[in-house]
């Protein structure tokens, strides 16, 4: 049973400036509602009320909101990511208060319908994606799936081998520790956490997929402008 997860919140969201100079990417209001909020109260209905906070940017300003998460029914603890080096990096900061077995992690700019964390909580792979149909695969990372399972994980393929784009919302094992840590940086120096479940599935880590209508990474303007309209439509 899936009983945590790790949320990351470390990021500025450049993309989002104006609004971002004065508040957290996590932070930003979604129909009057922090995003971050919105993904823990998600959580708390599916069950999962353990839940681990990496954090950098303005972090004072998220944990005076959510403080230990008792006002919303969860418990929340904190751990900063020093340096901005990528999701992966991210992750490992968080490794020591990672007890059980599976967990969640999702990023704090993702949205998408409450359901879908019941069907990643029911996957029984040991590490479960999460991915969108689009009709331009070519500006996402792209899963090429076999059967039930993901063969390989490609980033922005010239000629997409499917039309499932990734998202930023997983479940993973405590295998993906190590992963992260046996990575190279890419692009910016950063260690990404596409890479290290790449590197998983190398090695033959089964991991499943699902898929989702709506999902929607916030990262900028236009996406937040979406956003809005899509959590009126999904009740949230």
């Amino acid at each position: 049973m899936i009983s945590q997860a790790v949320i990351l919140a470390a990021g500025k969201g450049t993309r989002l400036l104006p609004i971002t100079e004065t508040i957290p990417k996590a932070m930003v209001l979604v129909n009057g509602k922090p995003m971050i909020q919105i993904i823990i109260e998600q959580l708390k209905e599916t069950g999962v009320r353990d839940i681990v906070i990496v954090t950098h940017y303005q972090k004072d300003k998220i944990e005076q909101f959510l403080q230990d998460g008792s006002l919303f029914g969860v418990s929340i603890r904190y751990v900063l990511q020093k340096e901005m080096k990528g999701t992966a990096d991210a992750l490992v900061s968080a490794e020591a208060l990672i007890s059980g077995g599976r967990f969640i992690c999702l990023a704090c700019d993702s949205l998408f319908e409450t359901s879908l964390l019941a069907r990643l909580l029911a996957h029984e792979a040991e590490g479960v994606v999460t991915c969108k149909p689009v009709d331009d695969a070519r500006r996402y990372g792209v899963i090429v799936p076999d059967g039930k399972r993901v063969k390989q994980l490609l980033e922005k393929p010239e000629i997409p081998p499917s039309n499932l784009a990734n998202f930023s919302v997983y479940v993973f094992s405590r295998s993906i520790f190590a992963a992260c840590r046996r990575l190279s940086p890419g692009l910016k120096e950063e260690y990404l956490l596409t890479d290290a479940v790449q590197d998983l599935i190398h090695k033959g880590i089964g991991f499943g997929y699902v898929t989702s209508e709506h999902i929607l990474d916030v990262g900028t303007l236009e996406q937040l402008e979406e956003a809005q309209h899509l959590a009126k439509r999904l009740g949230l």
